[in-house]
């Protein structure tokens, strides 16, 4: 599966897609994060997290590809939005992800969905 840009081309590495509504901030990523590509990934990230989101979604079902930078790079997101008072939802990816979160024992440090729509909003936070 080649992860498409907003026009439709294929991209080689990554492709980010964030959509933002009611304090929520959902970014789907598809490719590669590694050192080459994780940078560029911070910067689109920071231009939709201007104004903190309550919830950032991070949507990883269609990563291929997980190293240590895009790993310290979640820690630090999960770490901004707590501090912000906020909090971050990472949705889980396929088996390499899962083995690398695993591994580092970021599974048991991040909150893990399945699938986005399992998201609590905001009113029904406490129950999450």
């Amino acid at each position: 599966m080649a992860c498409k840009n907003r026009r439709g081309d294929p991209v080689s590495l990554l492709d980010v897609d964030i959509q933002s509504s009611a304090g929520r901030v959902d970014a789907s990523l598809c490719g590669e994060v590694d050192l080459s590509t994780v940078a560029a990934l911070e910067r689109r990230l920071e231009e939709g997290l201007a104004d903190t989101p309550e919830t950032l979604v991070l949507d990883l079902r269609k990563v291929t590809f997980l190293d240590s930078s895009g790993l310290r790079l979640m820690l630090r997101l999960d770490r901004r939005q707590s501090e912000a008072g906020g909090r971050l939802v990472v949705v889980r990816g396929g088996r390499r992800v899962a083995r690398v979160l695993e591994l580092t024992g970021a599974d048991e440090r991040l909150e893990l969905v399945g699938d986005p729509s399992e998201v609590a909003g905001a009113d029904d936070a406490d129950g999450a």
